[in-house]
């Protein structure tokens, strides 16, 4: 890329200048011809399948997201081979380069900035969106006072000192000294951001990160094995209740850290009091905005009353319509049009069981098609419900050992873990793992399933019969496959970090 060149459809973004650099591409500033505004272009250079997939699903996943505390997603497109998101150009500075002037926030500063990111994490876990990479060079401090998430979903890999590597399955990114060690380990769920949030207000408010080493791997195994020196011990002006939440956030298990990005919240106003400028960043400190102080003041108390209406009689698909509106779903899925498909098949579930039966496998089929749209376009919490229905459903007709019926389950548990429901998701898989025991113990199903409840037991702290487990897999698939089964990469690039972690 350079200054000049001509982005989009009608040639409508010019680049201006780079504004940032990294491994795996930069970030440009751009102008839109036809509105005349101010833009920031995004390239990432990926070249493998499954990566441009990737970069496409959480493209469309960023532009769905809609937060004033998010920068909006305007375009997407390719150029040069790069794939680029045109973005809002966000006019400010980021929490790191702030501290390196700084060194220290003040109390009110540090969670108020933290609060912000909170009010944005809120909206996103209800998805679930999780951003996975939360650290100060991923936030922008506006000039307002106002905070920015930056690189939400896409997390590609923009700033030049970070190390990052793909886990297998999930293929989420992780920045050594701000990640939880379930994230590491192939489950990053809403309660990873926190431990996330956690690693940067400690930052920001005692200049440090929470645990330093001299590698990467040293640096992750300190935030597994030991325990954070309390912010207080390094600044004795840390309140007591600021200080024990962000101990809470950095708990080494999930189910230790706070609840929700709702609570932390709540919790963290309670420390902003008065706000002073932060010369060269925050000059001014803005009164509230008036948009948004009429919204804090809404509050909805009872029910309104409902004028009942006829209902207009529904009229039922064909069974031609019925195939004719999935194959439309399923043209909007390879489009990644995911919502829409979703939609579609939604609206059509009750009124083709009315019509063809919920016996007729046209209506099994749509059943399994919602699930699947449901899960790819991201939103967990219906698919697992969908997945669970269509279980029950096909089980009936089927039986409970159809290999759909078991996919369904498995899948059911998969969005559970991506939800934060660890402990939820491992029952459910190992008791798949029971019912599927008396058949071949090396099949895909069993195989697979077995590789899960191991990550699963890692994300639930069980290190030990996890790493067991995972090293008696792979030598199982080897003895079998010798090095051709697609599940050994990801086993020994895991087995290799944990043991280096443990011996680092």
């Amino acid at each position: 890329m350079q200054r000049g060149d001509v982005l989009g459809e009608r040639e409508r973004y010019v680049l201006d200048q780079p504004i940032g650099r990294g491994g795996m591409g930069e970030v440009w500033r751009a102008y839109d011809r036809f509105l005349d505004r101010r833009l920031a272009v995004k390239f990432t250079r990926v070249s493998d399948e499954a990566l441009v997939a990737r970069f496409e699903h959480e493209a469309r996943s960023t532009a769905w997201f809609e937060h004033p505390g998010v920068p909006t997603v305007y375009d997407y497109g390719s150029h040069e081979g790069s794939f680029y998101l045109v973005m809002q150009y966000v006019d400010g500075i980021t929490v790191a380069n702030a501290l390196d002037e700084v060194d220290t926030l003040s109390i009110s500063w540090a969670s108020l900035i933290a609060a912000q990111v909170c009010a944005v994490l809120t909206v996103a876990h209800r998805r679930p969106l999780v951003h996975r990479d939360l650290k100060p060079s991923n936030l922008m401090l506006c000039p307002d006072g106002s905070v920015k998430v930056l690189d939400f979903g896409a997390a590609v890999g923009l700033g030049p000192g970070d190390v990052r590597r793909t886990t297998t399955g999930l293929g989420a990114p992780y920045t050594p000294g701000y990640t939880a060690m379930e994230q590491v380990y192939g489950s990053p769920s809403p309660h990873s951001d926190l431990y996330s949030l956690g690693c940067v207000l400690y930052e920001m408010l005692t200049g440090r990160q929470v645990f330093l080493g001299n590698t990467p791997y040293e640096v992750l195994r300190r935030h597994e094995e030991e325990p954070p020196i309390p912010a207080s011990h390094l600044r004795p002006d840390v309140p007591t209740g600021l200080d024990a939440l962000v101990l809470q956030l950095l708990a080494k298990q999930p189910v230790d850290r706070p609840a929700n990005a709702d609570e932390v919240y709540r919790r963290l106003l309670e420390f902003v009091t008065s706000l002073h400028p932060l010369p060269g960043i925050v000059d001014t400190v803005a009164p509230q905005h008036l948009y948004a102080n009429a919204i804090s003041r809404i509050q909805i108390t009872g029910t309104a009353s409902r004028t009942e209406t006829p209902a207009e009689p529904v009229e039922l698909p064909t069974f031609d319509e019925v195939v004719q509106v999935r194959a439309e779903a399923g043209d909007l899925a390879e489009e990644g049009r995911y919502t829409q498909a979703a939609e579609l098949l939604s609206d059509l579930i009750e009124p083709a069981r009315l019509a063809i039966g919920d016996e007729d496998p046209e209506y099994m089929g749509l059943r399994l098609d919602l699930a699947d749209v449901l899960f790819h376009g991201g939103d967990y919490r219906r698919a697992v419900h969908a997945y669970r229905a269509a279980a029950v459903t096909l089980a009936e007709w089927y039986g409970p050992d159809d290999p759909n019926v078991l996919a369904c389950r498995e899948q059911e548990a998969v969005c559970q873990a991506r939800l934060g429901a660890t402990r939820a998701a491992l029952r459910h898989l190992q008791e798949l793992l029971d019912d599927v025991s008396g058949g071949s113990p090396y099949d895909a199903l069993t195989l697979r399933v077995r590789e899960r409840v191991a990550r699963l037991k890692l994300a639930a702290g069980e290190t030990d019969r996890a790493l067991k487990e995972l090293t008696g897999l792979l030598a199982d698939l080897t003895d079998l496959y010798g090095d051709d089964h697609p599940q050994i990469p990801g086993l020994r690039l895991l087995l290799d970090d944990l043991n280096q972690a443990g011996t680092g």
